[in-house]
Formats: structure tokens, sequence, C-alpha cells
């Protein structure tokens, strides 16, 4: 039960934030962790927005990134990978 806001939409933004070759705290090869950053600021600003409050816009400030070229679109589970299916 329950639900999270999710991304429509990014701008300059990596959607993905890919672990993957990385070292775990254990020390260990991370081979496949992925984060949805888009999709983190998106229910973390519902936090506090909250959906009463009328709070239309949430700044999120110092998180560090790369702008580059990036599309929603690499949010978007291939039909092979979809766990909602």
């Amino acid at each position: 039960m329950g639900q999270t806001n999710c991304a429509i939409g990014i701008s300059g933004l990596n959607p993905i934030l890919d672990y993957a070759g990385t070292l775990d705290s254990f020390g260990r090869i991370l081979r496949v962790t992925e984060i949805a950053v888009a999709d983190e600021f998106s229910a973390a600003a519902e936090l506090v927005m909250g959906k009463t409050l009328n709070c239309p816009v949430v700044i999120i400030r110092d998180y560090l990134f790369e702008f580059g070229n990036h599309s929603i679109s690499s949010l978007i589970r291939s039909e092979d990978y979809d766990l909602f299916k």
C-alpha cells in the first residue's frame, strides 16, 4: 500500500546513479546497483511539499552531479526488466 512520486522530466541530471564496479562498505565489488536519482528526488520532495500544503515547488541544493545531455527515458525499463507487467 502507498505510493511515491516519480520523475516525469529532468534537465541535465543523469537520472540513474550507477554504482556497478565500485566497492561497497565491506570492500566487495558492486555489480548491479543503480539508483533512480530523479525518482528519489521526486519522492523526497513530496515529503516536504505534502499533498495538502499547497506547496508547488521544492528546491534541492548541494547535490553534486555532472551536467550532461541526459533523458528521462533512461528511467523507463525495457519489457525484459519490467517488474510490474
